[in-house]
């Protein structure tokens, strides 16, 4: 451990890498899909909840499922430019993105977007390529999401998860979850984990 202080309380084991992963839609703006003059639909405060997130702690990650190209509602290209449009955004606002995991595929989705995928949630792999690629101690990370299969692909890889009243409120009626906790929109949520990690620590 060469960079850490073992006389500093919180210091005397290397701590637990984390993350911090949020789906789009929903939960940071109302639908990924740029508008006309080329802005992002930011929620209400979504933005600058996302600027309270203590980045020495956290490495944020988007984690969405792109049933809307699945379905061929949204072209692929047309999410592609609003990731490279987002991630343009949030380097202004000085908000590090670690890496966009988003899933294209559906069982019933249209030509190549038509198979299973273990990243679409609810399944877990999204996480699990997360903490492959990044170290991360996913039993530390939290998923914010608005849908119950946001939730459920969180619990599946052990993560805390918080669902938002945006967007879905998880009312889409798919699976039966138990969320640790249920905020009003993202603002609230990182308020959440910021006090559930403040008393961790004290």
């Amino acid at each position: 451990m060469p960079w850490a202080n073992p006389n500093h309380p919180h210091m005397a084991k290397i701590p637990d890498k984390q993350g911090l992963f949020f789906e789009l839609d929903g939960v940071l703006v109302s639908r990924a899909v740029l508008g006309d003059d080329g802005a992002i639909p930011f929620l209400e405060r979504s933005l600058q909840a996302l600027g309270r997130i203590d980045q020495n702690q956290f490495r944020l990650f988007v984690a969405t499922s792109r049933q809307d190209i699945a379905f061929g509602q949204t072209k692929e290209r047309d999410f592609t430019r609003f990731c490279e449009a987002f991630i343009a955004r949030m380097q202004q606002e000085q908000i590090p993105i670690a890496k966009i995991y988003s899933c294209p595929y559906h069982p019933k989705g249209k030509g190549r977007f038509r198979k299973e995928s273990v990243f679409r949630k609810p399944g877990p792999g999204i996480f699990k390529m997360a903490q492959q690629e990044f170290d991360l101690n996913l039993q530390r990370c939290w998923m914010i999401g608005h849908t119950t299969a946001d939730v459920l692909a969180g619990q599946r890889a052990e993560l805390g998860t918080i669902l938002v009243r945006t967007g879905k409120g998880g009312q889409d009626g798919e699976f039966q979850v138990e969320p640790h906790f249920v905020e009003d929109d993202l603002w609230s949520a990182v308020a959440r984990v910021n006090q559930f990690e403040f008393a961790l620590r004290t």
